[in-house]
């Protein structure tokens, strides 16, 4: 009877991280208690980056501080413990943990993708290429599934390749060469998720205005920055990750403006800091001081597993306001964390807050990995 309660069983779906015991999932949701400012206040920030700091503190005393959940207070917990003694090296190294996932060739990963790739395909590659930090199977077994993938969608790859700045996926993901190019993971992920994009929008517009909900370390804006010329792209994010994304698109793109608008309180301000930068970085409570329907497109991918059902709904409300379209990139089937068994099925609109008036152009299986799903809307 208690095993009702589990999603599995309840909606006979295969979550991406199975559901765990009533009583650990029991303690999580109402027991266990994760307040990240009461963490703060008694960090050791002796170590700590100065700017990271300020930022930090500017997003505990802004509204966006009570729209996180429980599951995050827990992550950034463990994640400010983690980095107060690396060095940079160290600290990149950390955020690939965090910000970057990589595939390896696992059964619940490729096997639908595997099915898809034409055998016929000749390609030039070195199976056997061993990366640093990985060891030979590890190394092989990457290998094999970025060769998977490349398969997949190798015309598109060879349409943008020679267009698209790489320099900033070589940190994230581990490099090989194939058909002499030299591919990464990180890089085949964000032309997957820009072939979806190219079916909502027209990338070759002359003025596009994006709104990014939590940009990583900045892998999808390192598209539109690369392939589109006049661009206002925005990023409302949190600590420490807008800072992450700050800095590598600040690195790759040092002829670009970008912006820390945090300050900002009003829609002349945001306009007045519009027209003078190319890229903004905002908290989340700051989107209401943008113009109604001001983004052609919002991009929402991989940032709701987090998320309680209140913010998804308040992140929604938000795009249906300032936004013309929405990609979002989901786990097909998501569980809360820290919540009693809530999951988010890529299939149901409800689950996500989707308005019904939003025509969808498609929900595809991802090409990544079985285990996503690309959904595009068009909102009126």
């Amino acid at each position: 009877m208690f095993l009702k309660f589990k999603p599995e069983i309840k909606y006979n779906i295969t979550l991406q991280s199975p559901s765990k015991s009533i009583w650990s999932t029991f303690k999580k949701a109402y027991l266990i208690k994760k307040n990240f400012k009461k963490f703060w206040k008694n960090f050791d920030k002796s170590k700590i980056d100065k700017e990271l700091i300020e930022i930090t503190n500017k997003f505990l005393n802004s509204e966006s501080s009570d729209w996180v959940s429980k599951f995050w207070n827990h992550c950034q917990i463990n994640h400010y413990k983690s980095i107060k003694n690396l060095d940079s090296k160290q600290l990149i190294e950390k955020n690939i943990t965090d910000y970057a996932r990589n595939v390896f060739f696992k059964k619940n990963d490729l096997n639908k993708v595997c099915q898809e790739i034409n055998i016929n395909n000749e390609i030039k590659y070195d199976l056997f290429f061993k990366h640093k930090n990985l060891d030979y199977f590890d190394s092989i077994s990457y290998n094999l599934a970025t060769i998977c993938i490349y398969l997949r969608i190798t015309e598109f790859v060879n349409k943008y390749y020679k267009l698209i700045n790489k320099n900033i996926y070589n940190n994230y993901s581990y490099n090989i060469n194939i058909d002499d190019k030299i591919l990464n993971q990180q890089l085949l992920f964000s032309l997957i998720e820009l072939e979806k994009i190219e079916k909502i929008i027209n990338l070759n517009n002359d003025k596009l205005n994006i709104l990014e909900f939590g940009a990583g370390y900045g892998r999808t804006a390192n598209l539109f920055l690369s392939l589109s010329k006049n661009i206002k792209y925005v990023i409302a994010d949190i600590p420490p990750s807008i800072q992450i994304s700050y800095n590598e698109l600040k690195k790759n793109y040092p002829n670009k403006k970008l912006f820390y608008a945090f300050e900002i309180k009003d829609n002349i301000t945001m306009r007045k800091a519009l027209n003078e930068n190319d890229v903004i970085f905002i908290f989340p409570h700051q989107l209401k001081f943008f113009d109604d329907k001001y983004f052609d497109l919002s991009l929402m991918i991989g940032i709701t597993l987090e998320m309680e059902p209140k913010d998804v709904k308040r992140y929604m409300s938000f795009v249906n306001k300032l936004s013309k379209a929405l990609y979002m990139k989901v786990f097909k089937y998501a569980g809360l964390p820290y919540s009693f068994y809530h999951v988010y099925r890529h299939n149901v609109r409800k689950d996500y807050f989707i308005y019904d008036k939003w025509k969808q152009l498609y929900l595809d299986e991802g090409l990544e990995t079985d285990i996503v799903s690309h959904a595009g809307y068009l909102i009126t």
